[in-house]
């Protein structure tokens, strides 16, 4: 690592947890249990909302007929927008937000996944913004505070969509771009067990690896005296790997649906609260360079960055293993070393690979840019790495075969 890297990205990391102390996420109301889908139409009635914008996912046919059966029920009028494709681009949020200005809606109930939610709370800024949406992305780039409000109904457990004040999107190139500010969190969030029964096992993959993800780099980058952060990542994280496999396997029961959904929304607050780590970012850009789906990504890059960070997450490493209930004998190193063992051991049981196939040293050198250049100098993690650094992970973790 570099010196003078390390010196600018610790110093403008003290500015990002100022400014994330001066401005707190947005209270959230949140609504739990079998059948809290239903409860939308109160939840409106509450706020003197009278005429939602309803954006559902592709694919999401028996939440989608209890959502508008709940609505048509309490004589809820509403503009339905269910034509987005499985994997929504800010230029789907574009015509969401025309359509919500002609119809003259006043807030959106977003059902999907992670990508789904992301999109209408990018809409729900482009609504009251004249920036475009690709205009918007970055930190702190809406320029008015009060965005619609967003109810958030999760169809996927582990992103933690309807958690966060950030919007990952693509573009009609499949390219990855993230917009960050406070005022994206979703004035509500509904959190209905029942909603995962149909979830297919590439979601529950997908999202659950996402929620772990966040939950143990928000531990990592949390400060010793964030109780608060610390705690809520540490319970996501064990929750994530209690209820992940027996809901991938075979759906799980109620129980554990619920567990996984509550995870989600703790991994993401505590992610809201201290931001990701080089994990998600090489994530991240090798979803974009390579078009590489999540879970396939994060099964292989996080404990590879776990590992690569050493000595200087050891300790964080060693506390979260007892507060997850991973592991609670042994040395510090020992400790540490189970919760890496413990990730690899999921993946491999969710039948994903151990290194990144097909994954070229050209490629693996832009996605090592890409990643420096995301989380430098903003995300806060036990090492500080420069493009170099990125990249010998990378190269560490391709196929021996992978060509230049």
């Amino acid at each position: 690592m570099s010196f003078m890297t390390t010196v600018r990205c610790r110093t403008a990391q003290v500015f990002v947890r100022l400014g994330r102390k001066l401005h707190p996420a947005r209270k959230q109301v949140l609504e739990t249990g079998a059948g809290a889908i239903f409860a939308v139409g109160q939840l409106l009635r509450d706020r003197h909302l009278k005429k939602p914008m309803v954006v559902i996912g592709a694919g999401e046919e028996a939440p989608r007929l209890k959502l508008l059966h709940g609505l048509e029920d309490d004589a809820v009028e509403y503009v339905l927008w269910d034509e987005l494709p499985a994997e929504p681009t800010a230029e789907d949020g574009e015509r969401i937000s025309l359509t919500w200005l002609r119809e003259d809606c006043d807030c959106f109930v977003a059902l999907g996944s992670g990508a789904v939610i992301d999109v209408a709370k990018a809409a729900a800024a482009r609504c009251v913004s004249r920036r475009s949406i690709m205009n918007m992305v970055g930190v702190r780039r809406i320029r008015r505070r009060r965005v619609p409000l967003v109810i958030a109904v999760p169809t996927a457990a582990g992103s933690g969509a309807e958690s966060m004040g950030v919007a990952v999107l693509k573009d009609e190139a499949r390219n990855v771009f993230v917009i960050e500010d406070r005022s994206l969190m979703p004035g509500v969030a509904l959190l209905d067990p029942e909603l995962l029964a149909d979830t297919s096992r590439d979601q529950v993959a997908d999202a659950g690896l996402d929620g772990l993800c966040r939950a143990v780099e928000a531990f990592l980058a949390a400060s010793p005296g964030d109780n608060r952060t610390r705690n809520l990542a540490a319970e996501a994280a064990e929750h994530l790997f209690v209820c992940l496999e027996p809901c991938w396997n075979s759906g799980g029961t109620v129980k554990e649906r619920a567990e996984l959904l509550s995870a989600s929304r703790m991994a993401g607050w505590a992610a809201s609260a201290v931001g990701s780590g080089y994990a998600r970012a090489l994530i991240r850009a090798t979803q974009t360079v390579c078009g590489m789906e999540f879970r396939t990504a994060a099964g292989v890059i996080l404990p590879a960055v776990l590992e690569k960070y050493g000595g200087q997450a050891t300790d964080g490493l060693a506390l979260l293993a007892v507060l997850a209930d991973v592991a609670e004998g042994g040395g510090r190193d020992e400790r540490a070393g189970a919760v890496i063992d413990r990730i690899r051991a999921m993946v491999f049981r969710l039948g994903l690979p151990d290194t990144l196939e097909g994954v070229t040293a050209s490629q693996a050198a832009e996605i090592a840019d890409m990643a420096a250049a995301t989380a430098n100098p903003r995300y806060i993690s036990p090492v500080v790495w420069t493009a170099e650094d990125c990249l010998d992970l990378m190269l560490s973790i391709c196929s021996a075969d992978a060509g230049t």
